[in-house]
């Protein structure tokens, strides 16, 4: 079978079927090949509506890299004005070379830049943009040999300017043969372009097949789900709201859906129906500091959500229905999913529900919440007090042992031991020896027999060198070091089940709050903390 194909038909196919139709659209790129078979360039501009017609009209570029951009104009003497874009086609990547004096680059459209609120990431040479949820998602990627655009940032801003797209593209493809053609010319709708032969300018060819036009790409109207970026309308997850792990109801969390106390959607589950979620969900939000915070019936992603819950529950954590659906991203909802569980014979905390329906403002029940309230009222009032800290603040590469301090989600060695040495860095580690020593006469060194002699000076019952020398026995026999016999006698001694490490860590939490309490009462005032019993 004989072919028919023509030189450069194999670039048509891809300007045809490829350019401008996949995920990432080339606003410039170096067509050159390295053994000089070929050269040509890719090469991008928006035009007008009224000025499209006539733009494809021609094979030619009706923009050339470096052109466009602010100018001055003036038509006789008195008649001067400033022009922001001195062509009526718009450049998307300006290329600048200052007239060789100076090493030339590429510019991103700063008007591209701003509308789509794109972070420079220069060091991996790219544009950035995070969406709802926090997640980072390249738009702009560039080099010295190509410029790229996620198409459907692109799309947005055609859409907002209601501007049109041409992308230009010439191909030279070099040959030693003496072939030559007929010219060929191509006049369509979306697509114009030339085709033909001429004697090679590169040495060691004889002729070369040119293919030089543009490709259109029409703008969509101007409504908010063409001009944004990002999907506007949401999808919400449904979750269980009734039933057991066998028989169980779902319904969406979609808020609009939902009834109220104002007769709103009569019939459908109410906006505030408790759903329930195993604890093992608040790791992710733990283990990630620097972007979640988890407060007293409170989440936050820093700068993005915040989403309110009750985590004053021993066993599971709960969430109204509607929160769920107004409150965080669909992608977050979606991982919440994954831990709901059956809501029969669960309840929502006490608290929670004083808080959140009776509107009142009850204090903390979790054993983690009301230590880390009690700890942080106590280095205040004692400081007020004494003129110096009991506890040293955690320095800043710590911090976030207090932040994360939280009861287990599960019944894990590991998370038992994290949790215990954040205990430890937080109180015995940061005892204040130094201060100690100025208000205590007794020949000691170590932190934890200095604050022991310390507050039995001071009238403090508790026993805090059995405490302290407990937790920090854990933390040298089993969490600093690899465990043997010694573990073994210290958590024997501390009444420490292996298989209950979830409520062993409870109960070292309520000592530590025991122990707070006691010297606030004893060394700061009898007012300044409650009972624990309250």
């Amino acid at each position: 079978m004989i072919s028919t194909s023509i030189d450069m038909d194999d670039f048509l196919q891809f300007v045809r079927n490829e350019l401008g139709e996949e995920i990432w659209v080339p606003l410039h790129k170096n067509l050159n090949k390295d053994d000089k078979s070929e050269d040509g360039s890719l090469y991008s501009c928006l035009v007008s509506p009224d000025e499209t017609e006539q733009a494809m009209d021609g094979y030619g570029w009706n923009l050339l890299p470096g052109d466009g951009g602010p100018s001055i104009v003036s038509s006789g003497s008195d008649n001067i004005w400033y022009e922001p874009n001195c062509s009526k086609y718009t450049p998307l990547v300006i290329y600048r070379d200052f007239h060789g004096k100076r090493e030339p680059y590429r510019e991103i459209s700063q008007e591209l830049v701003l509308y789509l609120e794109l972070y420079h990431d220069s060091v991996n040479c790219k544009y950035v943009v995070d969406d709802e949820n926090g997640t980072e998602i390249d738009v702009i990627k560039y080099s010295e040999k190509e410029t790229v655009i996620r198409k459907s940032f692109l799309r947005a801003f055609m859409s907002a300017k209601q501007m049109n797209l041409l992308l230009f593209f010439e191909n030279s493809r070099h040959k030693k043969g003496s072939e030559r053609l007929v010219d060929e010319h191509v006049n369509e709708p979306a697509i114009s372009y030339t085709r033909f032969w001429d004697s090679s300018y590169v040495k060691g060819f004889n002729t070369f097949t040119r293919v030089f036009g543009k490709k259109l790409f029409r703008c969509l109207s101007r409504t908010e789900e063409n001009y944004s970026p990002f999907k506007t309308e949401r999808d919400y997850e449904s979750f269980i709201i009734e039933g057991d792990a066998y028989d169980n109801r779902v319904y969406s969390s979609n808020p609009l859906q939902l009834s109220d106390y104002f007769g709103k959607n009569q019939g459908a589950p109410h906006y505030l129906t408790p759903v329930f979620f195993d604890k093992a969900v608040l790791q992710k939000y733990f283990g990630a500091a620097s972007e979640y915070e988890v407060q007293d019936s409170v989440i936050y992603k820093h700068g993005y959500w915040r989403l309110r819950f009750d985590n004053n529950s021993p066993e599971h954590v709960c969430v109204f229905l509607g929160d769920l659906g107004r409150d965080i991203p669909h992608s977050e909802a979606v991982y919440w999913k994954s831990f709901n569980i059956p809501s029969e014979g669960r309840m929502m905390s006490g608290t929670y529900f004083k808080r959140s329906i009776m509107g009142s403002f009850p204090g903390a029940e979790s054993p983690d919440l009301v230590f880390k309230t009690d700890f942080e009222r106590f280095q205040s009032q004692w400081l007020e007090k004494h003129g110096w800290p009991l506890f040293l603040p955690l320095v800043k590469a710590d911090k976030h042992c207090f932040k994360t301090l939280h009861c287990l989600t599960k019944n894990e060695q590991s998370e038992f031991d994290s949790q215990v040495l954040s205990l430890v860095k937080i109180t015995i580690d940061s005892i204040n020896v130094k201060g100690l020593k100025e208000h205590v006469s007794v020949d000691e060194n170590g932190s934890i027999k200095l604050l022991s002699a310390f507050l039995k000076a001071s009238g403090v019952k508790f026993d805090a060198a059995s405490f302290f020398g407990g937790l920090q026995g854990v933390r040298s026999t089993g969490v600093a070091h690899r465990r043997g016999s010694k573990y073994e006698k210290t958590i024997e001694r501390l009444d420490i089940d292996e298989g209950a490490l979830i409520q062993a860590f409870d109960h070292i939490l309520v000592q530590a709050i025991e122990l707070l309490r006691e010297i606030s009462h004893v060394l700061i005032s009898t007012d300044a903390v409650s009972d624990p019993t309250t």
